[in-house]
């Protein structure tokens, strides 16, 4: 574009805004009359033409006649105020009066005269450059609120995005260009780009052996790498882009990018037509000939700044492939043959070239950009990530996935992320838990889990881990003691800052790690993992950070000689204890070790349950596990499950927040699908936990309540209403270790419950009752009255469910069980700061003001005798353990610390100074 035509074209778009500005007038003085004064005139025009063609020509047939008159209707009707027996209307602009008495209509011979000469059309190829057949149609072209055609305020506007899309986003803009481009059927095809052929791929979520070899030969050649950096850097600025255009690759409906796009194309429209035409006022003119092609109501809203121009067609290829027949629609107009067109959606071709190279530092931003689609919850473009970053393969790519796992929710996302990183695990010859033990990174941490940072002027920063697996720093001063913050003159110092800002990174990565490693060796217990002594010492103990895990946990020994016993690694590896907390012998080296589950059954139980002394020393030691063992639930078939095998009940006919328990269930690992009143057939698949090692998988069966309005536009079920579980069998036709699970094929054959393996149905259960318990703990349902739960009857979906009894109070389940065994444990210390007892579902505190029950399900408050509810303020992790101050086996049960937390708290309850719970503990 050059300044001349860029000038000669705002003129031409002053004169348009000048000449549309008094027909908006006009026609809004029109409506005035009459909302629907163009129908009106349209119709009675239609009649009285209709009725001079009947008599002329002898036409009787009525369809024709309908054809024929629709085409011959004149602009001049709009002015004959006698069609509306009135006799006068509000007068048009002077230049829309002398264009219609022009541009007239032969009526009587069946011709029309072109309403754009062919020396004034914008564009030869384009038939919508003339003038609107009907009248109505024509005047809803402009818009009532204001300017409907581009004018000299859109060109400016255009220029600016030109400026900016070309600045920010060039890639993006030469595709949208591109599309401007092949849509329109007068461009020549020698000015395509035929790179847009070069991505066409088909439409796969991850690329075929035949794609990624066409892309790696293509790198092989000079222009290859040229190519790559424009895929890079594409896929990069599709995330980055302000446009949102990761949500609609529809890139000509985002208005900015459309004016930058369409630009050049229009310059050239215009400054051809003034060149043919020798006239401004001509051109300008041709705008209001022909609306419907330049009005802004076409774009998708009013005003947005987006024509019907350059967005009619197809994209053409450059060389266009053979023509293939296709089958004729239905239609008898239709055509047996197809034009090929050609797809604006580039990403995924992108991506494979991306993957085709295998560069190990697209990672630094493909890895984000998993991260955003996932956040975005856009299926297609996350599994065409995953599926990049897998291919790719290194051990960060592994890394990155491990991490990306703990947060997939959607069950085709994880199904496409689980099968990328099998591959890529499978490519170095390891199973997916293979690779994830390999790959665990170190952080530079000692052999003490710690890395220690030196600082100036003889300061230092240490990284180790606390609690459950979270990385955290603290500070040494000048002579090594413990500081709870530094100096600021250390602070201020460039290289400090940097240096701190790395080693907080390292602690947030730390803790996303050690998620992801807790969770992966508690399912250790469903997928069945073993390790021999010299794997173990290997990928467990002598690592920093897995083994700070290890050695906080209890390991199952099989030994070669059949002894099956228990036992805790010291600092050493080669250093264990017993469950007294004594040295035991040496571990053979054949040994096979496993993470020990409280339902195992060892030679060493002779000497007294095994795991009461293990809880005396783990006190004893202070240790604090992340993954609970001692203080597990545990859960055993019951007699009446096994009456009602193979269905268990135990669960069935409660109400629970569906909201919460689809967040807990899916972090446990099953797969959920929210139920929706518009989409009862999702109700028809229960929630499952795929179980492979076993051969089996688990079903929870649910349905949804609680929502009034069941049209097709109603969102999801405020609550859900449980049913039965169940276990039935699992067919693998590949093998799960390494290919993700792909070839897993669920079965509807159930099992019985007796055939169940003890610790797989424990642990089924276990997350069944923590989803139970922390759902319902929420709910404030009338135990008496079930209209406490609208449409119940009528949304039932399994038999027997609408004769659902609401609990009297909150369940109290396995959970609730452990929190009374701990409690037990601590009452000796709890009590020496008041009297406190527990009964069978409470722990009774009894303070100075008034005597409280706490429900070990809920932790909710009750005081006594008033029975009235106590509201008390859930506090954070780190003031709960500051007030405590005592031991706490467990980081994982937040309503135990609560719990504590509350005891500390209503045993001193004369020294309360909050207000607001003053306000409650005042006698009524």
């Amino acid at each position: 574009m050059i300044d001349s035509d860029l000038a000669i074209t705002r003129m031409v778009l002053f004169e348009v805004g000048q000449l549309e500005r008094p027909l908006v007038r006009w026609i809004a003085e029109m409506k005035q009359v009459d909302p629907r004064v163009f129908d009106k005139l349209q119709q009675a025009w239609l009649e009285r033409y209709e009725q001079k063609i009947s008599s002329c020509y002898k036409i009787t047939q009525q369809p024709l006649l309908q054809n024929v008159t629709l085409a011959h209707m004149p602009l001049a009707a709009a002015m004959m105020p006698e069609l509306l027996n009135r006799q006068s209307l509000p007068r048009p602009p002077a230049w829309y009066r002398s264009f219609a008495r022009t541009y007239q209509t032969n009526a009587l011979g069946f011709i029309t005269s072109s309403f754009l000469p062919k020396p004034v059309r914008m564009s030869d190829g384009s038939y919508y450059n003339r003038t609107p057949n009907n009248l109505r149609e024509y005047f809803y072209s402009f818009s009532d609120s204001g300017t409907s055609l581009p004018d000299e305020k859109w060109f400016d506007q255009a220029l600016q995005d030109c400026e900016k899309m070309e600045r920010d986003i060039p890639h993006l803009l030469w595709l949208a260009r591109e599309m401007v481009l092949r849509e329109d059927a007068a461009s020549s095809t020698e000015s395509m780009d035929s790179r847009l052929e070069l991505f066409q791929v088909p439409e796969a979520p991850q690329p075929s052996l035949k794609t990624l070899a066409r892309y790696k030969e293509h790198l092989a050649k000079p222009e290859g790498i040229k190519d790559l950096e424009f895929a890079r850097s594409f896929v990069r600025e599709a995330f980055e882009s302000s446009e949102k255009i990761l949500t609609s690759w529809h890139l000509l409906k985002q208005p900015s990018l459309y004016r930058a796009a369409i630009l050049p194309r229009f310059v050239r429209l215009v400054t051809g037509a003034v060149s043919r035409t020798q006239s401004v006022r001509k051109v300008a003119e041709a705008f209001l000939l022909s609306p419907s092609l330049y009005s802004f109501r076409f774009g998708g809203g009013e005003n947005n700044g987006i024509m019907r121009l350059g967005r009619q067609k197809g994209l053409r290829y450059k060389n266009p492939p053979p023509v293939k027949s296709v089958k004729p629609d239905c239609h008898p107009c239709s055509s047996s043959l197809s034009s090929p067109t050609i797809s604006s959606d580039i990403i995924a071709g992108c991506l494979w070239m991306i993957a085709a190279a295998a560069d190990a530092v697209d990672l630094e931003w493909l890895l984000p950009a998993c991260k955003k689609a996932l956040a975005a919850e856009d299926v297609a473009i996350f599994n065409r990530l995953v599926a990049t970053v897998g291919l790719i393969g290194t051990p960060d790519a592994i890394r990155g996935m491990v991490r990306l796992r703990a947060r997939v929710r959607h069950a085709t996302m994880f199904n496409a992320q689980e099968r990328s990183l099998a591959k890529a695990a499978a490519a170095s010859g390891l199973t997916t838990v293979e690779a994830e033990e390999l790959l665990a990174q170190e952080y530079e941490l000692d052999s003490t889990s710690c890395h220690r940072l030196n600082l100036p002027d003889g300061y230092a920063a240490v990284l180790s881990i606390t609690g459950s697996g979270q990385g955290s720093i603290y500070y040494e001063g000048e002579k090594g003691d413990r500081i709870s913050k530094l100096p600021p003159f250390v602070l201020e110092q460039e290289k400090c800052k940097a240096l701190l800002k790395s080693m907080r990174s390292d602690a947030k990565a730390i803790s996303a790690d050690m998620l992801v490693h807790r969770y992966r060796l508690e399912r250790s217990w469903l997928t069945g993992q073993t390790w021999t002594l010299r794997a173990f010492i290997e990928r467990w103990l002598n690592h920093p950070l897995l083994g700070w895990l290890a050695r906080r946990q209890i390991w199952l020994v099989a030994e070669p000689g059949g002894s099956i016993r228990t036992c805790l690694f010291g600092k050493e590896a080669t250093t264990v204890y017993d469950p007294d907390g004594n040295k035991a012998p040496p571990l053979h080296p054949d040994t096979l070790l496993s993470l020990w589950h409280p339902l195992q059954k060892m030679s060493d139980d002779c000497k007294g349950s095994v795991v009461a002394r293990w809880r005396e020393t783990l006190e004893r030691l202070d240790i604090r596990q992340p993954i609970r063992q001692v203080w597990r639930e545990t859960y055993t078939i019951t007699q009446a499950e096994r009456e009602s095998s193979p269905s268990s009940y135990r669960y069935a006919q409660r109400i629970l927040g569906q909201a919460q328990v689809i967040e807990i269930g899916r972090k446990r690992g099953w797969r959920i699908r929210t139920l929706t009143a518009h989409i009862p057939s999702s109700e028809g698949a229960p929630w499952s936990l795929i179980i492979p090692a076993h051969g089996i998988y688990a079903e929870f069966r649910t349905g949804g309540v609680g929502y009034n309005d069941l049209g097709r536009s109603a969102p999801a079920f405020t609550h859900i209403m449980t049913d039965r579980v169940r276990f039935c069998i699992l067919k693998d036709r590949g093998d799960w270790r390494f290919d993700g699970g792909r070839k897993l094929t669920p079965m509807k054959k159930p099992v019985r419950l007796a055939d169940i393996d003890q610790i797989v149905f424990s642990e089924v259960m276990r997350d069944l009752d923590l989803m139970v318990s922390v759902a319902a703990s929420n709910l404030k349902f009338d135990a008496s009255s079930i209209q406490a739960v609208p449409e119940l009857g009528k949304w039932r979906r399994q038999q027997g469910l609408a004769d659902i009894a609401l609990p009297d109070e909150p369940h109290y389940g396995g959970l609730a069980q452990s929190r009374r065994q701990i409690i037990e444990a601590l009452l000796p210390s709890l009590q020496e700061k008041g009297a406190v007892t527990l009964d069978e579902r409470h722990v009774i505190v009894t303070g100075r003001l008034h005597q409280y029950r706490i429900h070990l399900g809920s932790g909710e408050v009750i005081m006594v005798p008033q029975y009235r509810h106590l509201t008390l303020e859930t506090l954070s992790h780190s003031t709960r353990e500051e007030d405590i101050g005592d031991y706490q086996p467990l980081y994982d049960d937040d309503i135990l610390n609560s719990i504590l937390y509350r005891i500390a708290l209503l045993q001193k309850d004369h020294k309360i100074r909050d207000k607001n719970i003053l306000e409650q503990l005042r006698d009524e």
